[in-house]
């Protein structure tokens, strides 16, 4: 089912621990290590963005996600309460599970 920006940074924002695996290739499967974080908080910025950065040290690499991409609430796999993936113009950009 497709969602909302508002209810994705939601969602995060009320979870205990968040596990994002990011995709650099698409769908080709190459993906980069998950990135596991506890008590996430994201936020829009000033521009309606959502930053999400590939690891905790390097804050240039990540994606910059806003109301254009594709957001949708997948079924919950891997002891995960939430599941939802991000696409642009169909390319799976990466995976969210929320526990």
């Amino acid at each position: 089912m497709e969602i909302n920006l508002d209810k994705l940074i939601n969602e995060i924002n009320q979870s205990q621990k968040s596990v994002i695996s990011f995709y650099l290739f698409g769908e080709m499967g190459i993906g980069a290590p998950r990135f596991i974080q506890d008590r996430p908080k994201v936020n829009k910025d000033e521009d309606g963005y959502v930053y999400f950065k590939f690891a905790r040290e390097d804050e240039e690499n990540g994606y910059h996600i806003n109301e254009m991409h594709e957001i949708y609430q997948e079924e919950p796999d891997e002891g995960a309460k939430a599941k939802f993936e991000v696409r642009e113009q169909g390319i799976l950009l990466m995976e969210i599970r929320l526990y």
